[in-house]
């Protein structure tokens, strides 16, 4: 698979960290000018110091910049998922019950949480996941998170259950999912989302946030799924890069 141009982009920027053409403690140049020197546009830009701050590699403070917080990567490790068609099919396997439909602009908090701009208009389409053959224990609840220009999708969501949201918008409007990346952090059950489940409240539960990307990082779509800990299991793989000698 060709790397997208983010992660190109956020490779050399590691690199350049790593071999402390970037020392620990000083600051990246600004947006503007990585734009300039990767000739790429400001979504890529963000996707790729939002690659690097995943990492454990920088930090971003408002009309401060972008600061070099460590040399390497936490773990060592890179994991990303086998394939978009993975995510397609696993939705074909379950079907979306929707369960409420708000419209919202997104404040600060919550853009930072999960990677959307603040003041922009959105939309989160919120669902829970069952299974046919166990209809009591629904799989998941997730948040689907578009902006309002995509709206129409929702009617879409609707007729089509067992598709993902992201994968109407591509096929709606004619963008291209390019890549996702992935979040996985271990939570406790609220007690909206346990009742919701048919779970415990307080109980252990795996959160999963998904930003669907286009081929210039643009951020295409938002989701956050909760899981209660005895429905879901993710297994990924992962590889180790292969080292380049004279």
């Amino acid at each position: 698979m060709n790397q997208t141009r983010y992660a190109v982009v956020a490779k050399d920027l590691l690199e350049g960290i790593s071999s402390g053409r970037y020392p620990v403690g000083t600051l990246l140049p600004t947006e503007f000018e990585l734009c300039e020197l990767y000739d790429v546009s400001r979504h890529t830009v963000r996707a790729a110091i939002t690659q690097l701050q995943n990492q454990g590699l920088v930090s971003r403070r408002k009309r401060v910049g972008t600061r070099v917080e460590a040399s390497t990567p936490k773990g060592g490790y890179s994991q990303s998922l086998a394939s978009v068609s993975d995510l397609v099919h696993l939705a074909e396997t379950q079907v979306r019950s929707i369960q409420s439909v708000h419209h919202f602009v997104a404040d600060i908090a919550l853009a930072k949480r999960l990677g959307l701009e603040p003041g922009e208009h959105y939309f989160c389409v919120s669902s829970i996941r069952v299974d046919q053959e166990n209809l009591h224990a629904p799989l998941c609840w997730t948040d689907v998170y578009a902006q309002d220009i995509y709206s129409e999708v929702i009617e879409l969501a609707e007729q089509h259950p067992d598709e993902l949201i992201a994968a109407l918008i591509e096929q709606h409007y004619g963008r291209h999912i390019e890549v996702v990346d992935q979040q996985v952090r271990a939570v406790l059950l609220t007690p909206g989302i346990a009742k919701s489940l048919n779970a415990e409240t307080g109980s252990p539960g795996l959160n999963i946030i998904r930003q669907y990307r286009d081929e210039e990082g643009g951020l295409m779509v938002v989701s956050e799924t909760v899981h209660p800990e005895d429905r879901f299991t993710l297994v990924t793989q992962m590889k180790r890069e292969k080292s380049t000698s004279a």
